[in-house]
């Protein structure tokens, strides 16, 4: 007698996949990391960006297929934020040793780039407001490594769950069958 083989869970393909989109959000991360002193790799890393919504849908279309095809929108919606959180689960850790141990100065540099940029943006050098930020600055007003990570991932979790419901609504409509 042949046993079936368990059907996975929607949270074990999100783990499978996860791993891949993961490996890809390490090498968006580099990149943009890169970016500051490389024209090229602010490219390639913004290709990235935008390449995100067109990886899902093929992520979701092959759990799709991998399911037999009879898959609601919620489980495929539940599938691309469950996708989104185990990816940046394995991101974090490389965002985490980048921000503590390669670059422990990154986030204090960004912070100030980007105090810099509302400033020319603002024409305002003598604001109070802007000089209470650059004071907080200062004194260790940065978010630390793992505030940084943990920012980091709720942030793909939540713009993953809404990318997730766009490209859910488009994988889950059923193909009409033309008939002559």
């Amino acid at each position: 007698m042949l046993r079936e083989a368990p059907k996975k869970s929607i949270a074990r393909y999100a783990m499978e996949y996860g791993v891949y989109f993961g490996i890809y959000l390490i090498v968006k991360f580099a990149l943009t990391t890169f970016s500051l002193n490389n024209f090229v790799a602010n490219f390639v890393s913004e290709v990235l960006l935008i390449a995100i919504p067109f990886i899902l849908y093929y992520i979701m279309r092959h759990y799709k297929k991998q399911d037999g095809g009879n898959v609601r929108f919620s489980q495929l919606w539940m599938f691309g934020i469950f996708l989104f959180f185990f990816a940046s689960l394995l991101s974090g850790v490389a965002e985490y040793v980048y921000y503590r141990y390669i670059n422990p100065t990154y986030i204090e540099m960004q912070m100030a780039a980007v105090l810099d940029l509302i400033e020319k943006m603002t024409q305002a050098q003598d604001s109070e407001m802007l000089q209470v930020m650059r004071d907080g600055l200062a004194k260790g007003g940065a978010p630390s490594p793992i505030e940084m990570v943990f920012q980091t991932i709720w942030a793909n979790v939540f713009f993953g769950s809404l990318l997730s419901i766009i490209i859910a609504l488009i994988v889950s409509r059923k193909k009409k069958i033309k008939t002559l």
